[in-house]
């Protein structure tokens, strides 16, 4: 590999791990701690009728009803959902296997902006008022769920509309069906805009690195990122909810015949406030006085897991997107869960992983080496030519060429081997990143989440900034370090100086990466020198 070819490949790689740290530390805003116990307040009328955002009550009218609202309680092994008779929504939606923080053991809570709108509202866009009606509902108020599945139905309406909501829980899945029916029981006919809304910001702390937010899937998944305050789309659509790092909350539209024509639907995604966006599905609605329609749909509120999320809904597994980088980072995500059915502990499993990629590519990256080395020993030869045809680059091209061949030296031969491997590289950083496999993950010693920056505490020992001791960091910097002596090199002495410090780049750059990914870089480090050793025995040979 030449000079300029080596900082192209550096540089490259540099430029994108700055602009993502420097990205998320200094323009990315997260709302304050305390954003979802805000109190709300009445928005504006013009906007609920144009946007079709609900009528919000004030904490005056709130506390004048609360006597006559009621909440209804069901428990699986998997979740403890709480919902209201304020429109039949979902108050709290607990994933009991899954903690917020690993000191607290709080359970991560799907109904996370309370004081914007409760998950999920049904309304007319003339009436948002009928996202909070009060509900009719069962009698019992707790449900233990010991049978295959519950039903729950809620009823509810004004003269013009009535409104019957079932939700039907399941013992050993997180998909709820969601059957909504509508009755016109005017004398006139009804035709109006259905809206399906729910308003969200992140369930769980992760990755700065990781889309957050809206999204719905046509053909494949599309992410929505609102830079302005709205965002619209009219086409076919699979489903949409929103996202963060490890859990989703989305709606599948099963049976919905409203005079859609095509399965054409309408949704838009708005942006309430920093971190916190909403989507609403408008599902056009005409009904004849006396007239019934059933809308059939499935919830999903669990986590990006794909055994959970291809249970009843396949497509929904799509939702588990990796990037640009998916189709590798898909078999190497499958690759870690079959693993860990052996290790039993992802930490185990990634070593593993990364034997094999090492084993994979081996006979590329010696390759590489014995071509830098080659490159190496004729740079003296090849710095004369450069001398004397310094004016006339025809000539010292040819000239250079005539080396190589004779030298039998394939210049690009070193790049190759790792332009083929940054795909996998990056996917399984992605992997990494966003497995939920690897959330709360212990690995050995003072590593106990493969998810968190890795910090050794001695005694009362605090780092200013870090807190703890970054030892593994600090040993894949080392390890860096080593390896970039051992790689043969081109450069001239003050460019190999600085090439040196690019460790301590990496190094101060990885110290809040996630511990699993410290580990897969540091565990290659130490494979590359071993065979950096082994080329250099052979080489000499």
């Amino acid at each position: 590999m030449d000079t300029r070819t080596m900082w192209a490949i550096i540089l490259a790689v540099a430029v994108m791990i700055i602009f993502h740290y420097l990205y998320t530390e200094y323009f990315f805003t997260y709302p304050p701690p305390n954003a979802t116990q805000t109190t709300p307040s009445t928005p504006d009328t013009k906007l609920s009728k144009e946007k079709g955002v609900p009528y919000q009550p004030s904490l005056v009218e709130e506390e004048r009803e609360a006597k006559i609202f009621k909440n209804w309680v069901i428990e699986t092994d998997k979740y403890r959902a709480e919902l209201t008779s304020v429109g039949a929504r979902f108050k709290s939606f607990q994933l009991k296997n899954y903690v917020k923080d690993k000191k607290e053991r709080a359970f991560v809570e799907l109904v996370s902006v309370p004081s914007e709108s409760l998950p999920l509202e049904v309304y007319l866009a003339k009436n948002p008022s009928l996202a909070i009606l009060n509900f009719a509902g069962p009698k019992e108020s707790n449900f233990l769920l010991k049978e295959d599945s519950q039903a729950l139905t809620f009823t509810s309406g004004v003269p013009e509309l009535k409104l019957e909501k079932t939700y039907i829980f399941k013992k050993d899945s997180y998909f709820i069906d969601f059957i909504l029916k509508i009755h016109n029981p005017a004398p006139n006919p009804l035709e109006d805009q259905l809206l399906i809304r729910g308003v969200f910001s992140p369930f769980s702390e992760g990755s700065r690195y990781v889309f957050r937010g809206p999204f719905y899937y046509t053909d494949h998944l599309n992410e929505v990122e609102i830079k302005d305050n709205l965002k619209d789309y009219v086409g076919p659509l699979k489903y949409l909810g929103y996202q963060d790092v490890y859990f989703t909350l989305t709606l599948i539209p099963e049976k919905v015949e409203m005079g859609i024509e095509n399965a054409t639907y309408r949704a838009t995604f708005r942006k309430i406030k920093e971190d916190t966006q909403e989507f609403i599905l408008w599902i056009p609605l005409k009904l004849h006085s006396q007239e019934t329609k059933e809308l059939i749909f499935k919830i999903y509120a669990g986590p990006k897991k794909t055994e959970e999320m291809e249970k009843e809904y396949p497509l929904l597994s799509k939702a588990l997107y990796f990037g640009f980088f998916d189709i590798v980072a898909k078999p190497l995500l499958w690759s870690l869960k079959f693993f860990n059915q052996f290790t039993h502990n992802y930490g185990w499993s990634i070593l593993i992983i990364t034997i094999f990629l090492r084993i994979l590519f081996f006979p590329l990256n010696h390759l590489s080496f014995r071509s830098m080395k080659k490159l190496q020993e004729i740079q003296p030869i090849i710095q004369k030519l450069r001398e004397k045809y310094k004016g006339d680059p025809q000539t010292l091209n040819k000239e250079l060429m005539n080396v190589y061949k004779t030298h039998k030296v394939n210049p690009f031969s070193g790049c190759l081997p790792i332009i083929i491997q940054i795909p996998v590289f990056f996917a399984f950083y992605k992997v990494l990143l966003m497995a939920i496999e690897l959330r709360h993950a212990p690995f050995i010693l003072w590593i106990d989440d493969l998810s968190a920056p890795e910090r050794l505490y001695l005694g009362s020992l605090v780092i200013p900034y870090l807190g703890g001791i970054p030892v593994l960091t600090i040993l894949m910097g080392l390890s860096m370090f080593i390896q970039q002596k051992l790689t043969p090199t081109t450069l001239d002495p003050i460019q190999n100086k600085i090439l040196l410090l690019m460790p301590l780049f990496f190094t101060v750059l990885f110290v809040n990466f996630p511990s699993g990914l410290v580990l897969y870089w540091f565990a290659n480090n130490l494979l590359s020198i071993a065979q950096q050793l082994i080329t250099l025995k052979l080489f000499k040979k």
